[in-house]
């Protein structure tokens, strides 16, 4: 099965909170929390602080893991997503404007200026992924009753 982007962006709205992992600047990797924050001209968009580690990372290593879920009280139902993509800093208002609208503490931690100088914004390339739930398991018995993974592929 196939997803496409609307699917893809719709999955990390519902998760809420994704963890990223970037290669630090000792060379370990590093994980963090992050939210998807919008999709724009066909492109998933994420923001950070030019300040923080994960920028300068990012700077040095743009390639990037993501993975996310919410744990529903159906546990065994429960959809996590998983991808790797390349990040790609641009300077985009529309965005950063359409990011402020969303998150009221991108709007906050940024005194709701999209020209704020440390807002750095990012869109995912060459992403490669799937949704799954905890139920498939390879390996384990396929139920009819547990949704089949989606992957997919974005230039």
């Amino acid at each position: 099965m196939e997803a496409d982007l609307k699917e893809v962006a719709a999955c990390l709205d519902r998760t809420g909170l994704q963890f990223m992992a970037t290669i630090g600047l000792d060379g370990r990797p590093k994980v963090r929390p992050v939210q998807f924050m919008v999709m724009e001209d066909g492109r998933l968009w994420f923001c950070t602080n030019s300040e923080k580690s994960m920028y300068a990372e990012m700077q040095r290593s743009p390639f990037v893991e993501l993975c996310g879920s919410r744990l529903q009280d159906d546990e065994i139902r429960t959809v996590w997503i998983r991808l790797s993509a390349e990040a790609v800093f641009e300077e985009n208002r529309k965005v950063k404007e359409l990011i402020m609208e969303k998150s009221s503490i991108v709007r906050e931690l940024y005194h709701d200026n999209p020209d704020h100088p440390l807002l750095k914004v990012f869109y995912l390339k060459g992403i490669t992924g799937s949704m799954n739930n905890l139920g498939h398991v390879r390996g384990l018995e396929e139920r009819d009753d547990f949704a089949r993974p989606a992957s997919f592929h974005f230039d």
